[in-house]
């Protein structure tokens, strides 16, 4: 048998061509994994959000451009910036405090989009509240939120450009050293509360006939929106049900029935008329039968809450201080002695109501 040896020419063109397909795999292995992006930092000053301490921050962006994505979204618990890895362009940012998953009492709606992504008050059910409107929602309270928003944030060609030759200048196998990247300044965002409290302060006489109270503040804001804080127009309705007593030092039956409510304020397009707020009051006296209930309308005294804008990083409060309008009855305590208020009282058995309206 003759056995046929490779010519130098061949051997050569066997060579380079094996070279060339090694660089061209491994070119393709590099196209394929280096990002055509720019890590960038948002700084965050949470200075104006005194409320609590987050623990972590979620940031969208959103291309102006939106061919190929809608958001990118990143989580950090990092409490000074948040480093965004983004391709060439023009971004509209939000951050807020923690992640979604982390509320109980809050959820996100619409955050494909930025203009319309909102923040909004979980439904609940009330065992004892209902409305003359049956279509109004009841709202849990919500807890501690802040938001932020930086529009028209830019990433230029040459912060990619210099991101993918810091990558091949790094590369090791498909590794890219983290380290050694250049990150850009492009935005600062200073997340405010969106959060608004409403505290209550009733003057009664005649506190010792008094055993539990309860009440339900509503058209109040169902939530805000994210990139400017700014309330939504849909209403919700709050149920308070835990209160307390403060009297008088030098009348023990006089004082002051309080609790305070957290909601997202009063919702858009609110007029600042009375009667766009109904404040009912139930009142249930040491019988464990009589129970009082009175109606306040409140919308021109919550109108203060259009004057504040949470740039001082203090709570925006609206503090309501009403009256009764008489003396609470003197009834004889269930079990025919003893008595004293009960901030949780859950069952107020049958109810015999005394609805007096207070203009």
């Amino acid at each position: 048998m003759r056995r046929c040896n490779p010519t130098p020419v061949a051997s050569l063109v066997l060579t380079l061509s094996v070279i060339f397909a090694a660089i061209s795999c491994d070119h393709k292995e590099l196209c394929f994994y280096h990002p055509h992006t720019a890590p960038v930092r948002v700084n965050v000053d949470w200075s104006l959000f005194t409320m609590e301490e987050p623990t972590g921050m979620t940031a969208y962006a959103y291309p102006l451009n939106e061919d190929d994505v809608d958001y990118y979204r990143f989580i950090t618990h990092n409490l000074d910036y948040i480093t965004l890895d983004l391709e060439a362009g023009k971004f509209h940012t939000l951050v807020f405090n923690q992640s979604e998953s982390e509320f109980g009492t809050i959820e996100f709606a619409d955050l494909e989009d930025y203009s319309s992504a909102q923040v909004r008050v979980v439904q609940v059910k009330s065992n004892w509240y209902a409305s003359k409107a049956p279509q109004t929602k009841v709202g849990s309270e919500p807890e501690w939120f802040a938001t932020g928003s930086a529009e028209n944030v830019e990433v230029t060609e040459a912060m990619v450009q210099t991101a993918e030759d810091e990558y091949l200048a790094n590369h090791q196998g498909i590794i890219t050293r983290a380290d050694s990247r250049s990150v850009n300044d492009v935005a600062t965002v200073t997340p405010i509360s969106v959060i608004k409290q409403v505290e209550f302060n009733i003057y009664a006489e005649g506190l010792y006939n008094l055993r539990s109270a309860r009440g339900a503040l509503e058209g109040m804001a169902e939530g805000c929106r994210l990139s400017n804080g700014a309330p939504t127009a849909n209403q919700v309705a709050h149920t308070m049900d835990t209160w307390s007593v403060s009297t008088l030092p030098n009348d023990p039956a006089s004082g002051y029935i309080k609790t305070a409510l957290s909601t997202f304020g009063l919702p858009e397009g609110h007029g600042g008329t009375a009667d766009e707020n109904k404040f009912q009051l139930s009142l249930l006296l040491v019988d464990n039968e009589t129970i009082l209930t009175y109606e306040y309308h409140i919308g021109d005294i919550l109108a203060a809450f259009s004057e504040m804008d949470g740039l001082d990083g203090q709570i925006q409060k609206v503090v309501v201080n009403l009256e009764l309008p008489e003396r609470l009855p003197d009834v004889m305590p269930m079990g025919g002695s003893g008595g004293g208020f009960d901030a949780d009282v859950e069952d107020w058995g049958d109810e015999i109501e005394t609805i007096i309206p207070i203009s």
